[in-house]
């Protein structure tokens, strides 16, 4: 496969893994407010508390998902065998 091919594929898995990590997040946190709390609460609240539960699942996924790539940073050389996303611009040093 070529870099590029690399890059792709690259993207491709780095986006599934990172909506596989606010999914498991997500229910790690959701099952047992389901189980203990929801029945507690009122509809309205179950509603707010799922909203602000995903948007804590995301955020929560960003420093999980950084430590996986910085692993995997020190296994591949990615300059190796990944393109570069963004190119250095030729400009630079010219007034």
């Amino acid at each position: 496969m070529n870099k590029k091919l690399n890059t792709a594929a690259f993207f491709l898995v780095a986006t599934v893994v990172n909506v596989a990590l606010i999914m498991i997040l997500a229910l790690v946190v959701f099952v047992p407010y389901a189980l203990f709390v929801a029945r507690l609460v009122p509809g309205s609240v179950n509603l707010i508390v799922m909203v602000l539960i995903f948007l804590g699942a995301m955020a929560g996924s960003f420093p999980l998902y950084r430590k996986l790539i910085e692993a995997l940073q020190k296994r591949i050389d990615f300059e190796k065998y990944f393109d570069p996303i963004v190119r250095q611009s030729s400009r630079r040093g010219r007034r």
